[in-house]
């Protein structure tokens, strides 16, 4: 049997938000405790101390500044990725990595 995870209700959400900002917070909080879960001790941890980066800069933000914020996190994370990337690339390739590493 093919089971899906249920997707994602914006709307259950945006609604929880308008009609109780603290259980909306509770069910974010228990959301990403369980995404969080699922990676290796490694990989949480590494993502624990993001989301505690984003929320301490963003704590007093409003809901487009947060949105912002994120998107500039993950295009930070896209682009240090592309790096990585293209140093193994090259390193498969046998050409020197641009910052100096083999």
């Amino acid at each position: 049997m093919n089971e899906r995870q249920p997707e994602f209700d914006f709307d259950d959400w945006a609604r929880l938000y308008q009609q109780d900002p603290q259980a909306f917070e509770a069910r974010r909080q228990a959301v990403l405790a369980l995404e969080l879960a699922k990676g290796t001790p490694a990989q949480a941890a590494a993502a624990r101390q993001m989301l505690t980066t984003f929320e301490r800069t963003h704590q007093n933000a409003g809901p487009d500044e947060r949105m912002i914020g994120a998107g500039k996190m993950m295009l930070d994370s896209v682009r240090t990725l592309n790096e990585q990337m293209g140093a193994l690339g090259d390193a498969l390739r046998g050409k020197p990595s641009p910052k100096g590493g083999a």
